[in-house]
């Protein structure tokens, strides 16, 4: 029988998934109620049990696992006073009724109609603001459902729009510059902070105090091991930092992007030191398996074959860590970490000053 810690004993496989699971939409047990709490019900969803579990894989922890959306398709949940958050299978989009209007904050493609839909079984108001959390399509690629909306955007992030030239990510209207920035917006105050460049140059992190809300996507995954290489970002250590900024902050509720919930100030910080045992056990890796070795065992002058083999050799001993450690305690540990590893092996030879973290 497969179970999480017999894997752990056995060690793990890396594994590769395609990047349509991002957008993936499981069925589930049907509510009918908008949910208020950040964690699963103690009825689990129907993917739960042996059967859902892929051989070779870790199982999901009860809390990883999908639950109940309303019967359309979406689970809304309730987010302070006026604040929302919609989730639509593995995707999650944040919105909030002000005096004039909703200000939403991301629309991505599987939510395309879902959204419209959300909002209106809660309020007849327009959606007024648009925000770009930052440029990626899996998250902004429904935007032009919501035509009349004013678009706000980063300086960094509409410098990528603005490349793109894509009609599904229309250029903002309005763009911020510098670290924080404050809004004011039917009553609503909205705080808007770029604590440097982290998963994409002008991914930027919302912050509504009134609702105790913060949302800043695809950084902190609650519950769950990242996606791979943090979602190829931009720049890794800006991840590390990007945790310090939202830890900043005085929130009940964390919207991710992705997963199956939302998450607190508590998945937050397990996230960060989830980083920070990542990086410090790759870095620990770097020195205790001599590159000298990969290099007697391929071409002489192939650097990248030396490259390869050196690398692929510190990925798998900090897989091997990272899963004893946390294999039990967040989902997917066994999924990415080695992939992750490598990126990771990179950007400490390339981004972080020498004290990092």
């Amino acid at each position: 029988m497969i179970n999480r810690r017999s894997i752990i004993r056995g060690g793990s496989a890396a594994a590769v998934v395609g990047a349509g699971a991002l957008a993936f939409t499981p069925g589930g047990a049907r509510a009918d109620t908008v949910s208020d709490g950040n964690q699963p019900p103690k009825t689990a969803g129907t993917h739960s049990g042996p059967a859902a579990e892929a051989p070779g894989f870790l199982p999901l922890p009860a809390d990883a696992k999908p639950l109940p959306d309303n019967g359309k398709g979406y689970r809304l949940q309730r987010a302070g006073k006026n604040g929302y958050v919609v989730i639509t299978g593995f995707v999650q989009s944040v919105f909030v009724v002000t005096r004039d209007g909703v200000v939403l904050v991301d629309a991505p493609p599987a939510s395309r109609g879902i959204l419209k839909e959300a909002i209106a079984s809660v309020t007849d108001k327009p959606v007024t603001h648009f925000i770009y959390s930052h440029s990626h399509l899996d998250h902004v690629g429904a935007v032009t459902e919501f035509p009349e909306a004013i678009r706000i955007a980063h300086a960094d992030c509409a410098t990528i729009l603005a490349l793109h030239k894509d009609p599904a990510r229309p250029m903002p209207q309005r763009v911020l510059h510098g670290k924080h920035n404050v809004l004011h917006i039917g009553g609503e105050e909205i705080h808007l902070i770029y604590p440097g460049s982290n998963h994409e140059s002008g991914n930027i992190l919302t912050h509504f105090p009134n609702q105790r809300l913060v949302a800043m996507t695809d950084v902190v995954m609650p519950g769950w091991a990242p996606y791979r290489g943090w979602g190829n970002a931009d720049y890794l250590p800006g991840i590390l930092l990007a945790h310090n900024a939202i830890l900043e902050l005085d929130f009940d509720t964390y919207v991710g992007g992705h997963v199956y919930r939302t998450g607190t100030r508590a998945d937050v910080k397990q996230s960060r030191d989830f980083f920070v045992d990542f990086w410090n056990t790759t870095k620990k890796n770097m020195g205790a398996i001599p590159f000298t070795e990969a290099v007697s065992e391929v071409e002489s002058a192939n650097v990248w074959a030396a490259q390869k083999v050196w690398i692929d050799r510190v990925a798998k001993a900090t897989q091997t860590e990272l899963v004893e450690r946390w294999g039990s305690r967040i989902a997917a540990v066994d999924t990415f970490t080695a992939d992750t590893a490598g990126s990771v092996v990179v950007s400490i030879s390339t981004d972080a000053t020498i004290n990092f973290p």
